[in-house]
């Protein structure tokens, strides 16, 4: 596969003392997080009242209580340490990611400690993006800060990426929890680590142990059917004769039956005029190759968040022709603002997918997509775009706007 693409910046001094204040903080960030849940923030306010009131009164059976509910609040902090102190937690990731759809993948806790482990969430830590429609976002569960006392997430909005439970991990062992990753849209991301939570052993607190593992993951665009084009692909580019045999539906030639071939490939009236079976061939069909030409500039220099949604949009229906494509046996290469892809296996879509993953709508001032070698591209050429960005189509090229790309062809 060869792939070119914009030349690289060089790095700033800004990236560096980035990279090295990224450094700094993991070594020194804290090894647990706790948060309230709702029930620890009225058990919070009740231990204050009853405090202030063991304080004013002077009463000996107020203290005792205020004593008892404080022991509870550290009986909570002590049994949900020794949860996950000696928990180890590995990943093993989907095979394969597109946006919007549910990938299975799986948890392994081991427990290295003396005692069993109780009520525990495997997950993975918020995933920023850096490449696509997200980049620099981070999805998932946002941080509330604790001065928002009734502020409280519900089960949608607290739930991370991947999370997986497991009710008891015994001492010595290790388990296996099924989860599923789902990303809402495409793009490369990068998976900072992994983290373990419980609520044990009263739900007062919520407390995570995080684990450094970054790994990046790609996205692929979620595919939309592309069934209304197979009929206008076949009739408008088709295919040529090999001259030879293989499959295919024009006569090539007859010959003797073999012991163990399709009895449906016989050809009966010359099977009745010789006297012994005798099967009919096909002559062999070549697919053309084609070349698409993704225009991933915008109408204008500022992309309004309509011409975003259309691109998007248009993402996903060129993602199902590419599909469609390697359906009906086309070899098809892939030209973008961001680089020339050609597969090295004629049928591979992989690598064309993951390319449109992280293809961003760039301005109208950006240069228009280019390919390396004009001489030796396949003829068949498909151009795709904003209305704004095309013409009429020049020779055997086949010009489409994104709007065009998303209804049925005439």
């Amino acid at each position: 596969m060869t792939s070119t693409s914009a030349p690289p910046t060089e790095a700033s001094d800004s990236a560096d003392d980035a990279g090295l204040l990224v450094k700094l903080g993991s070594r020194f960030q804290p090894p647990r997080f706790l948060s309230l849940t709702r029930a620890g923030k009225f058990f919070i306010l009740m231990t204050l009242a009853v405090g202030f009131g063991a304080i004013n009164t002077e009463n000996n059976l107020l203290f005792l209580l205020f004593g008892m509910m404080l022991s509870l609040i550290l009986a909570s902090g002590l049994l949900s340490e020794a949860v996950l102190r000696n928990l180890r937690l590995r990943r093993r990731l989907p095979r394969r990611l597109e946006a919007g759809q549910p990938a299975p993948g799986a948890f392994r806790i081991s427990n290295q400690g003396w005692w069993p482990a109780l009520s525990v969430e495997a997950s993975e830590q918020n995933p920023v993006g850096i490449e696509g429609p997200l980049k620099g976002q981070t999805i998932g569960p946002a941080h509330i800060s604790w001065w928002k006392f009734w502020r409280q997430q519900t089960d949608e909005e607290r739930r991370p990426q991947a999370a997986a439970y497991s009710m008891r991990i015994a001492a010595g062992d290790e388990t296996e929890v099924s989860t599923h990753y789902r990303f809402p849209q495409r793009g490369r991301f990068k998976l900072p680590g992994l983290q373990l939570t419980t609520r044990f052993p009263f739900e007062l607190f919520e407390k995570s142990r995080l684990f450094s593992a970054p790994i990046t993951l790609t996205v692929l665009p979620d595919a939309l059917p592309a069934r209304e084009w197979l009929g206008a692909l076949e009739s408008r580019w088709g295919d040529t004769a090999k001259n030879r045999r293989g499959r295919g539906e024009e006569y090539f030639g007859l010959r003797d039956y073999r012991p163990g071939e399709d009895r449906r490939a016989i050809h009966w009236k010359s099977t009745a005029r010789r006297g012994e079976p005798v099967v009919r061939e096909t002559e062999a069909r070549q697919r053309h190759a084609l070349l698409i030409i993704f225009d991933n500039r915008a109408p204008t220099d500022d992309p309004t968040p309509a011409h975003r949604a259309r691109f998007e949009q248009g993402i996903r229906h060129l993602a199902g022709m590419l599909k469609a494509l390697q359906s009906m046996g086309y070899r098809t290469q892939l030209v973008t603002g961001h680089g020339h892809i050609e597969p090295e296996n004629a049928g591979a879509i992989e690598p064309l997918l993951r390319h449109l993953a992280v293809v961003e709508l760039s301005p109208l001032s950006e240069p228009p997509p280019a390919s390396e070698d004009d001489d030796q591209l396949p003829t068949t050429r498909i151009r795709i775009g904003f209305d704004a960005l095309l013409g009429a189509p020049q020779g055997e090229e086949t010009r489409l706007t994104l709007d065009a790309l998303a209804k049925e062809p005439n």
